[in-house]
């Protein structure tokens, strides 16, 4: 029987599950952190490795890049990195799925500095397939239960345009090649940042990265927390659906439990992202320690 070669199988079938990806350094600058701070509009941010998309990196380097979106994304934040010093992604193959039609690869990642210090580990689910397109809901926050005011954290509002797709993108390059664009240069054009080739793709507009959603709903639990969430601290986030230039996109959380054990408290938050429309583009959950144990 004649059974027709897709392109996820094609692509999938080269890499085993257990299987090393690529290798990728860079060095952390001033100028770097500066335009990631810019790209996503937090002063204090200070994990660039979410703009770098080193999971995509180390994936692409061995085996090319895959025409696949994101599915999911879960960080573990252990330590800031640190300006002057070199960092080292590398990451393995944790499994291959099928589910619902779609072809999932699961990825890992790590990230140490040049003295071995550990800065971020990351598991990263890509989605192929015939369900690519389709919109997923997500929990509404407000049926989870009956919340009172004082269990939602104070949420952030971001607008995103086509300026601050651009300016992402950029900063990504900046981090992992060490070049910044210069003035007035083109930049490469995709789904990113060309609305006439999102229009032919039948997209609405151009589409923000969906690391940028990830940077919004980090600065929100950075804000409310702090030191204890940067390191310690955990994210993950499902992506239900495309972030259009000109959406606005608030960050909300709400506490789902909050625990004490001894001298520590333990919280557990639903997050999420919702554009003007009531629609969320994200959601997901996250646990911070209060003092952290790594702190």
């Amino acid at each position: 029987m004649f059974l027709e070669m897709t392109y996820e199988s094609s692509y999938l079938n080269q890499i085993p599950i257990g299987a090393q990806l690529g290798h990728l350094q860079y060095t952390l600058t001033e100028e770097k952190l500066r335009l990631f701070r810019e790209a996503v509009g937090y002063p204090e941010a200070a994990f660039p490795n979410i703009a770098a998309r080193e999971f995509l990196e180390v994936l692409s380097r061995k085996y090319g890049a895959p025409d696949a979106v994101g599915q999911r994304h879960t960080d573990y934040y252990l330590r800031p990195p640190i300006l002057g010093r070199r960092l080292q992604v590398t990451g393995w193959v944790r499994d291959k799925l099928v589910q619902r039609g779609n072809h999932l690869l699961e990825v890992d990642t790590f990230a140490v500095d040049e003295i071995g210090t550990e800065i971020i580990r990351s598991e990263h689910t890509f989605r192929f397939g015939a369900g690519r397109g389709a919109v997923r809901q997500g929990r509404r926050p407000a049926r989870t239960r009956q919340a009172a005011a004082e269990d939602y954290l104070p949420s952030v509002t971001k607008r995103v345009t086509e300026e601050v797709i651009e300016g992402f993108e950029a900063a990504t390059r900046s981090i992992v090649t060490g070049k910044s664009d210069s003035p007035g240069s083109p930049s490469p054009v995709n789904v990113h940042t060309g609305a006439e080739l999102a229009s032919a793709m039948g997209l609405a507009a151009a589409v923000a990265p969906t690391e940028l959603s990830l940077a919004y709903l980090h600065e929100l639990l950075d804000r409310n927390f702090g030191i204890d969430f940067r390191q310690g601290g955990r994210l993950s986030v499902n992506f239900l659906r495309p972030v259009y230039a000109g959406d606005f996109l608030t960050a909300k959380g709400l506490v789902l439990q909050k625990e004490t054990v001894e001298d520590r408290v333990k919280w557990r938050l639903l997050v999420w992202l919702e554009n003007q429309r009531g629609e969320q583009a994200a959601a997901g959950e996250a646990q911070v320690t209060v003092p952290s144990p790594l702190t």
